[in-house]
């Protein structure tokens, strides 16, 4: 399966590269909502996110002559993407206040029937609390089921740091969230790992 995309996007590249322009509404229609699903995972609400999609798309409708062969075209795209959301939120300075051990604060009543979509906003709030490498390399291995490698790719790191960076993300937000979960009457075995 893996193959079979990469031999389209390359003969959708080759395309475009060959004059047929309106061929990139192909590759933007196949990857549109999982890059969009990653940059909501990088803290972006949905009009930021939006804006540096639509912002990746074009800087790599301008560089695709860069790409060899188009072999590789969602790696290129998530490491343009993820460029993109690291410039936005360097320009944005976001700022996010953390409370006591790191655990980011949470404001909803302890006494109150606690369901799923508060364990989903309570993993959100602890992704936030991660630096932006962690967040991202998290975000495409778990949201994205992308393979090390491919993260690594489009993270520009090696193999090795992009399973390092995981790991330790992995234990900061287990050591985040099991005391949280623990509160709000969740099991440790429902947050992710």
């Amino acid at each position: 399966m893996a193959t079979e995309q990469m031999n389209q996007d390359r003969e959708l590249v080759e395309g475009i590269l060959g004059g047929e322009k309106d061929r990139f509404g192909v590759l933007v229609e196949k990857y549109q909502r999982q890059l969009y699903r990653f940059l909501r995972g990088m803290s972006l609400d949905h009009d930021e996110a939006a804006d540096v999609l639509q912002n990746a798309f074009i800087r790599a409708y301008e560089k695709l002559d860069t790409l060899r062969g188009g072999e590789r075209f969602r790696v290129w795209i998530y490491s343009i993407a993820a460029n993109q959301a690291r410039n936005y939120l360097r320009d944005k300075a976001r700022v996010i206040p953390l409370t006591g051990d790191g655990l980011p604060e949470l404001e909803e009543d302890r006494e109150a029937e606690v369901d799923r979509e508060k364990l989903g906003e309570l993993v959100c709030r602890a992704l936030d609390g991660l630096t932006g490498e962690q967040k991202m390399v998290v975000v495409m291995r778990i949201y994205n089921e992308m393979p090390f490698k491919e993260v690594a790719e489009s993270c520009g790191m090696t193999v090795s740091k992009a399973k390092v960076t995981y790991h330790r993300a992995m234990k900061t937000l287990s050591r985040w969230l099991t005391p949280a979960a623990d509160r709000l009457g969740f099991s440790s075995q429902e947050l992710p790992k």
